[in-house]
């Protein structure tokens, strides 16, 4: 791990659900020579497929990453999901990277996360080479592909390579920069046969959009351009890689992962045209957690470490292993490293470079280098590790968006032990989670992006760590509060023999505007009630406001007001006083004119303008209420809504089937609001036979 880092390619591999990401990673393992022969999904013999769940589900749930060599160059290749449950580890890994290949389908599918995946390299200022997959497809129409991704993405796809034939007579690629033919074996090796003729009959034609297009990115070409001078596109090998790495040109070559065709040609234009570690910005930019101190380091070995944390990986028998870029700097198997969000001091004890499943020790690595630490005690996905103890750190930009929570239950009274610590070690691999105990519902409630995430990670627990837990939808938190006033008195007396128990209270309730919870007040004059069991009153009224009154939710946005009582010298307790504040809060609560409240969710759902009318209509059935609409700059229809809590559950997924997985959702609290009788009504009758169960 000691070469010039010109001689890097970090790469990662992005595209839409069965687009062929992972097995294009496959292909290009055995065309360096790593594995004897090309792993596959659907057989389950990838190298790239870290988790069993992949092979049944056959998506991507993970980043893995490959580091091989190609024709004296190193890539690291990261293989990454796309789905929007796991798309937090393809933004961490477009973290570490350089440059993407972004695989798309021959037979066209247009779904949002083809969008939202070339936005976050737009983030990340990432040059894209395109590479549509699947030539050999039934359907495979290489031209109506690139015009549709091109419509749909709102950008210029340029091919640099045109496909010799397609679907069941695709056999090989045209190169418009060398304008050479390639004829692929059907045996999928990978090794062409450069012919002469069969040039495709659009080949000139293309080959002058191509010189258009890197013209458009350079002044100086443009005006020859535009003044007829002639310009060969081997003339312009400089100039098409700073138009692909200012982003002006993207680049688009046809292949087929499956048999090998293409690969190698993609793979060559990777190194042509992809940076090395610090060809675009020689310096990495450090900050504090509050953004005021930002310091520089430049990407050299020979300045302090500093490695970003972009994955963790946890294994029952093998333990933790963290997947690091480093941006700066040399560490060797017993460097010291300091974590910069927690300040905790880490030993690199075990080095290693990674094959998919695989990995290989190493003794050192240097700046630009992809490689995996194992065994670190306290670093998690996202943290910073520097040679230095600051604070300064490359701010991860992934933030997760809570959409979808579930009650998690063991279904096994042998399980109830082990569930905090699995959930631990699962939220250690995946930071897109969140777990909390949910006080008012007494449930152990897990947070997530998707359904579809949640039900994989139930079932890793399962394989991993033994423990069989299930997903419930976690009951409605609702409330109770009151709309009128009311006074009552509530007197506790009991005699049994000896001191007896006396306490006597007068309370009045009044209803406060929603979010300001349970205010007390003392008006006791004149000693009615003596100051010392004023406290135990209020005591007797808070609890008592926490088992409800209609359907045992919480009481909230209430005064309690005590005026008036009286006491006995010797009977009075604290006690006594306590359970005459209880009677006192529920007689007045008969009268007070007691109503059920719900959370209500802000929802912004964003769409094709095809599928608004749709979209709404379900939100209305929903008991939504349409705050408005508007366009955005890809002129999609933003809907705004606000929407009862119990009615949205499970909405993701319904938007996901309505449109076709192109509809995109964020939800928040928004706060609480009366519940309509006829469905309090229902409420009540459940929580009533419930407790009648009970």
């Amino acid at each position: 791990m000691t070469e010039n880092n010109e001689r890097i390619r970090n790469i990662a591999i992005i595209g839409f659900g069965a687009s062929g990401k992972t097995q294009l990673a496959d292909t290009i393992l055995f065309n360096a020579k790593a594995v004897q022969s090309i792993g596959k999904v659907i057989d389950k013999t990838s190298n790239m497929v870290l988790e069993q769940e992949e092979f049944e589900h056959l998506t991507t749930i993970t980043a893995s990453l490959a580091t091989v060599e190609i024709n004296g160059v190193r890539f690291n290749i990261i293989d990454t999901p796309s789905q929007d449950g796991f798309i937090g580890e393809t933004i961490n890994a477009l973290q570490s990277v350089d440059g993407v290949i972004f695989v798309m389908s021959a037979h066209i599918d247009i779904k949002q996360d083809m969008e939202t995946l070339l936005k976050h390299t737009q983030m990340f200022n990432l040059p894209v080479l395109f590479f549509i997959n699947k030539m050999d497809a039934e359907n495979a129409d290489f031209n109506k592909a690139l015009q549709e991704y091109s419509k749909y993405l709102n950008i210029k796809i340029t091919p640099v390579a045109l496909p010799i034939g397609s679907e069941d007579k695709f056999e090989g690629v045209y190169s418009l920069i060398d304008k050479n033919t390639y004829l692929y074996p059907k045996d999928a090796s990978g090794h062409p046969k450069q012919v002469a003729g069969n040039v495709p009959s659009e080949a000139e034609e293309m080959g002058k959009r191509l010189i258009e297009s890197v013209a458009e990115s350079d002044d100086a070409l443009l005006e020859k351009y535009l003044g007829n001078v002639k310009l060969e596109i081997g003339d312009l090998s400089d100039s098409l890689r700073k138009a692909v790495l200012s982003r002006s040109v993207f680049p688009v070559i046809p292949g087929s992962a499956h048999l090998n065709i293409g690969v190698d040609k993609l793979i060559e234009f990777c190194s042509l045209w992809l940076p090395y570690p610090h060809l675009i910005n020689d310096k990495v930019i450090l900050q504090s957690t509050d953004g005021v101190h930002i310091s520089e380091i430049k990407r050299s070995d020979s300045e302090k470490p500093v490695l970003y944390v972009f994955k963790t990986s946890m294994d029952p028998y093998a333990g933790k292993m963290s997947y690091a870029r480093i941006f700066s700097g040399r560490i060797t198997q017993d460097s010291v490293l300091y974590n910069a969000q927690t300040g905790s001091e880490e030993k690199t004890n075990h080095l290693y470079t990674m094959m998919g499943k695989k990995s290989k020790p190493i003794d050192a690595a240097g700046c630009g280098d992809i490689i995996a630490l194992a065994k670190l005690q306290t670093t998690k996905t996202g943290d910073t590790l520097k040679g230095i103890k600051d604070a300064l750190l490359v701010q991860p930009v992934y933030k997760s968006k809570k959409l979808v929570s579930f009650a998690v239950k063991p279904r096994g009274k042998s399980d109830e032990d082990k569930i905090t610590q699995t959930l631990n070690k699962i939220l250690e691999e995946d930071t897109s989670l969140s777990v909390r105990r949910d006080a008012q519902l007494k449930e152990l409630i897990i947070e997530g992006v998707s359904k579809e995430q949640l039900e994989i990670v139930m079932h890793k627990a399962r394989r991993k760590y033994g423990i069989d837990l299930e997903l419930v939808l976690p009951d409605i938190p609702y409330k109770e509060t009151i709309k009128g006033k009311a006074e009552a008195q509530g007197k506790y007396k009991k005699q049994s023999g000896g001191r007896g128990q006396y306490g006597d209270v007068w309370l009045k309730l009044e209803p406060l505007h929603r979010g300001k919870g349970v205010e007390f007040v003392d008006s006791i004059v004149g000693g009615s009630i003596p100051r010392q069991y004023v406290p135990a009153v209020e005591k007797g009224v808070r609890e008592a406001a926490l088992e409800g009154f209609l359907a045992g939710f919480p009481v909230v946005d209430f005064s309690a007001t005590v005026y008036d009582g009286s006491y006995h010298v010797v009977d009075s307790s604290e006690l006594a006083f306590k359970i005459a504040g209880s009677f006192a809060f529920k007689k007045c609560m008969e009268n007070a004119i007691p109503v059920i409240l719900e959370p209500i969710m802000f929802i912004t759902v964003v769409v094709p303008e095809s599928f608004t009318g749709e979209v709404i209509g379900i939100l209305n059935s929903k008991r939504a209420k349409i705050l408005g609409m508007e366009h955005d700059d890809s002129k999609k229809q933003i809907i705004k809504a606000h929407a009862p809590l119990s009615e949205v559950q499970s909405y993701g997924d319904e938007l996901r089937s309505i449109t076709k997985g192109m509809g995109t959702f964020d939800i928040q609290f928004f706060g609480y609001e009366e519940v309509p009788a006829h469905i309090a009504e229902k409420i009540i009758g459940s929580k009533n036979k419930k407790e009648v169960k009970v």
